[in-house]
């Protein structure tokens, strides 16, 4: 009975965090949190490299993000042709970021990951208060070339490795003057959208995209980010930072035991 539990566990642990991932990018970020341990556990019997399950993983949470724009559009409507420039500054970050996650070698990513999802989940705890510290570096106004400077840096993040990209887009917003909530909730969802749509292209040309796992993910990240953020208003968001905050510091953990003590790259 037991081993039949924990079955039934292993093969349920992908689309569950699949689909809550896409909830979670909708409403406060951190969707890779989930999907990505899932994801490294469902492939790992198969031999699937760090980098190829890192592509898949972006490329399955990416219909999440543009249901979740889909649910955003009457907020982003009023911005019109306003709305480009920071597209196109999302699209150049998230292309180059995609472009040295191509060129880093699975042993190198394996390394990498615990320290990345440990930045992540730092990077979250620490953006509420950061993030009203620099509401009052902005001075009452709105920088916009700093902040299409800025999201192609940030971008560029995103486009690597995703998880906590949304925390740091939301510092960019409160330096460059962006306070509304819902508003930056918006715009998060529309870069994200793009900076992770670009890259998502490169891995399906580059053949890096898994898709056995990449297309189950896809479908339950969507319904999730739509599910998200057509409720965020009604979520409590001092809960869900919590629950996002150490759901990271447990994912982190569970990669550096598996790096360092279960299984030792090598």
């Amino acid at each position: 009975m037991a081993e039949l539990i924990l079955q039934l566990l292993h093969l349920s642990w992908l689309p569950v965090g699949s689909f809550f991932a896409g909830v979670l990018n909708s409403i406060a970020g951190g969707g890779s949190f989930l999907s990505l341990p899932a994801l490294f556990a469902s492939s790992a019997a198969l031999g699937v490299g760090a980098v190829a399950v890192q592509a898949t993983n972006t490329v399955a949470l990416w219909p999440g993000q543009l249901t979740g724009l889909v649910a955003f559009r009457k907020e982003l409507r009023e911005y019109g042709w306003e709305l480009l420039p920071l597209g196109i500054a999302s699209g150049i970050g998230g292309w180059l970021g995609g472009f040295l996650l191509l060129r880093t070698g699975n042993r190198m990513f394996r390394e990498l990951l615990p320290w990345l999802l440990l930045f992540a989940a730092v990077m979250f705890v620490l953006s509420f208060p950061l993030g009203r510290w620099l509401q009052t570096l902005s001075g009452g106004k709105r920088h916009s070339k700093l902040l299409i400077a800025g999201m192609v840096v940030v971008s560029v993040y995103v486009g690597y490795f995703g998880a906590g990209g949304g925390f740091l887009v939301m510092a960019l917003f409160g330096i460059c003057g962006v306070h509304d909530i819902h508003e930056m909730n918006a715009l998060k969802v529309l870069t994200a959208t793009v900076s992770i749509g670009i890259p998502a292209v490169s891995f399906v040309l580059a053949g890096r995209v898994e898709w056995r796992f990449c297309l189950e993910m896809a479908i339950l990240a969507a319904i999730g980010g739509y599910i998200g953020a057509h409720y965020s208003r009604l979520i409590n968001q001092a809960i869900m930072r919590r629950t996002v905050a150490a759901i990271g510091f447990m994912t982190a953990a569970y990669f550096f035991v598996q790096n360092y003590a279960m299984h030792p790259v090598r």
